[in-house]
């Protein structure tokens, strides 16, 4: 794909059609393409650093969110000329972005500040309400075409959240160290430091990377920092049942979900192939899907490298006090003092 070797891919999706496909990379690269010939749709650069991306609900726009605490739209008309339109702005680093499946939609929007913020679209300086109770950075947001009035939250206090989009008013509160404390008592749980940028990796930590909604089960799945499994929660009545946890064989980097698959990515490890698999219910279990693992991993390019590069743990970008950081962390390219 054009664009892929031009810095390293923060952040990808695709339209609701799975018509259009986007990236920012690290360099401040955007890049649209339609699924069908993977030809360039658009391609810009943006003034700040894409942390996030979100297709609207018809594709006509992309919702891109900054580190600056802005989010824009950019048209996906092919050859469209006319600069990312500012779309709503926060005093905070921004973490997720997502659209709700109302007729008239919500755009949602997640920051380091601990809040989700309601807004509706496309004028989205109308507020509807803002989700106040997590007390770390808000990584990430889902909403589902089965719960229209809900969305799920994820964040660095080891929590998910289910709100009412409404109002605001959170409905419940999922401790995740009540589902897999087990991982760090049998030493399943990866945190060595030598694994991990973060100075506490040692402690006992449920930083949530991403939480999706797969409308085929009625459920939302998420995914946890150094935790090999992933979890998904059924909703009955509102809320959120008791989850299925899914042992896999590493820890994740992130997820999607595609029908009723669910398809995990993996940080590459030294002497071992795998990358992503897919996992397919089967019964009232999910199980390694074989066939589509294997299709994904031939259309896999890796390339060799001596050594694989330490992963950055969400607890450093996460951490609101840049100044009390240890002298080198966070420095680089996710530095909050560069744009």
């Amino acid at each position: 794909i054009e664009g892929s070797n031009k810095g390293n891919i923060r952040a990808a999706a695709f339209s609701r059609d799975g018509a259009l496909f986007a990236i920012c990379t690290i360099d401040k690269g955007l890049y649209i393409y339609e699924t069908e010939h993977w030809t360039t749709v658009r391609s810009l650069l943006t003034e700040k650093r894409t942390n996030a991306l979100a297709f609207d609900p018809q594709g006509e726009f992309l919702a891109t969110a900054d580190k600056f605490g802005d989010a824009y739209k950019v048209s996906t008309s092919p050859g469209a000329q006319e600069k990312p339109q500012l779309l709503l702005g926060h005093v905070s680093i921004l973490c997720a972005i997502d659209f709700s499946f109302h007729e008239r939609p919500f755009v949602l929007t997640c920051d380091r500040d601990e809040k989700l913020r309601v807004s509706k679209y496309p004028n989205a300086y109308n507020i509807q309400s803002f989700g106040l109770g997590h007390t770390e950075f808000v990584t990430t947001v889902a909403t589902g075409r089965f719960a229209l009035a809900s969305a799920v939250t994820g964040s660095g206090d080891g929590t998910l959240r289910l709100w009412d989009l409404a109002s605001g008013a959170l409905v419940q509160t999922v401790e995740l160290s009540e589902h897999l404390a087990q991982y760090y008592a049998s030493g399943r749980a990866i945190c060595s430091e030598n694994t991990y940028v973060d100075r506490t990796a040692a402690n006992e930590r449920y930083g949530v990377l991403r939480v999706r909604a797969v409308d085929a089960l009625e459920a939302f799945v998420a995914v946890v920092e150094r935790i090999p499994a992933v979890l998904v929660f059924p909703v009955r009545q509102g809320k959120l049942d008791k989850p299925q946890i899914i042992d896999i064989a590493q820890p994740p980097t992130d997820i999607a979900v595609m029908g009723d698959r669910l398809i995990v990515s993996y940080t590459p490890v030294a002497g071992k192939d795998d990358l992503v698999v897919a996992l397919k219910p089967s019964g009232e279990q999910y199980v390694l899907d074989d066939e589509l693992t294997a299709a994904m991993a031939s259309s896999i390019a890796t390339k060799d490298a001596e050594t694989v590069p330490a992963l950055q743990s969400i607890f450093v970008w996460g951490n609101k006090m840049y100044l009390d950081r240890p002298k080198g962390e966070g420095e680089g390219e996710d530095n909050d003092g560069e744009d």
